[in-house]
């Protein structure tokens, strides 16, 4: 195993977190070696050029923490949270503040949204449940660990995924237990967790073990369980298996990726394995009619055919640039970096088509798109809305 990036790592016992920051973390030894971000190439006739539409301040961001916070969009509202305990509402078309909500908590993921309440997971094991219409508190629902990844949610019903392991459905009216599962960790995992995804009447969830499960939505009752990656080495370094990407599901496919090193697509039915591709990563997934796109751990992005599971294409210019998970932006992908950059790559082979710097911190959760514009949000709470246009444009 020969992972070069942030490493966040826990064991579950002790709840002690191991910060090894650009290593190199080898199998033999556990020395490590600085990893350098790879230098920016000159575009000497980048397609389009970025433009800021607005761009604003909107409290702590994540800081140097490991967390779940994403930006999310309804209507013309563009919600966001930060670890200082405030959630803000802000203007889509032009980021002005609609409303501010100190809530107190310590908060670490979200907001997901539905059924008009917006949720939110707090490191001290709770889920926070705000009106998105004023930003008042609704309920607040007692969990067993850290939430560290966005609650999934519909209007009825919210599964929360915690950090030791449970996978809790809520009542959305009132923050009530519906029911509760456990699944046994790892002595040592990376110091994060996917979201669990609701489609139809069942909840996929990728665990910290390597495993994808299905349950029914109502009862928590097991469907199927499908493993993607398996533990091997002989350290428990090495047998990292974590999923911490959230499962991604069209129609009767889903995809999942773990850091132990497996891109796999199921299907949604069974859980039957229809292929594996050996990549590893942490970051969110994107896709189109063709291909399914990552970006590993080493900051590489990867093209790979959605049928098939065959490799595509390679885009290693950005390699440990700490990348976000990718985007598509008119059948383009857009990925922001660890210094604040904003990268636009062709979907056809992954060359860089164009570039933006909106401002200067890290953009690690995934950019979201709205029609023509792209939401970035920084680890220090800056947020713009972007826009990309052709050269020739005025």
């Amino acid at each position: 195993m020969n992972h070069r990036n942030n490493t966040f790592l826990k064991t579950t016992g002790a709840a002690v977190v191991l910060a090894v920051s650009s290593a190199v973390l080898t199998a033999c030894g556990g020395g490590a070696n600085v990893a350098e971000p790879t230098p920016l190439a000159t575009l000497e006739s980048p397609a389009y050029r970025m433009q800021t539409v607005w761009k604003t301040d909107a409290g702590e961001g994540a800081g140097d923490y490991v967390s779940g916070f994403e930006p999310v969009v309804k209507g013309e509202r563009l919600y966001v949270g930060n670890k200082d305990g405030y959630v803000m509402a802000l203007d889509l078309a032009t980021g002005r503040k609609i409303w501010r909500s100190r809530t107190g908590d310590r908060l670490i993921s979200g907001p997901s949204l539905a059924g008009g309440r917006l949720l939110l997971g707090t490191r001290d094991g709770q889920v926070v449940a705000l009106s998105a219409e004023t930003g008042e508190r609704e309920w607040t629902a007692a969990l067993s660990s850290e939430i560290i990844s966005a609650p999934a949610a519909t209007d009825d019903t919210a599964v929360a995924r915690t950090l030791d392991g449970r996978l809790v459905a809520l009542d959305m009216a009132d923050g009530k237990r519906r029911w509760s599962i456990e699944r046994n960790v790892p002595t040592l995992t990376l110091r994060g967790t996917s979201s669990p995804v609701i489609v139809g009447d069942t909840v996929y969830a990728g665990l910290d073990n390597g495993n994808v499960l299905a349950l029914d939505v109502a009862t928590g009752e097991e469907r199927w369980s499908q493993t993607i990656a398996f533990p091997s080495g002989r350290s428990e370094l090495e047998r990292i298996v974590d999923i911490d990407a959230d499962p991604l599901v069209v129609n009767n496919e889903l995809y999942a990726v773990s850091a132990g090193g497996q891109l796999a697509s199921l299907a949604t039915t069974s859980g039957r394995v229809r292929w594996r591709h050996e990549l590893a990563s942490e970051k969110a997934l994107a896709l189109d009619e063709g291909n399914i796109y990552a970006v590993d751990r080493d900051s590489v992005v990867w093209a790979v055919n959605r049928l098939t599971g065959n490799e595509r294409w390679q885009q290693d210019g950005l390699e440990y640039r700490k990348l976000s998970g990718p985007a598509l932006l008119a059948g383009d992908l857009v990925v922001g970096d660890y210094d604040g950059y904003v990268h636009w790559l062709s979907a056809d082979d992954g060359r860089v088509i164009a570039r933006g710097r909106p401002f200067k911190e890290p953009i690690r959760s995934q950019p979201l798109v709205v029609g023509d514009r792209v939401i970035v949000v920084g680890a220090y709470g800056e947020v713009a809305a972007l826009r990309f246009t052709a050269r020739d444009e005025r």
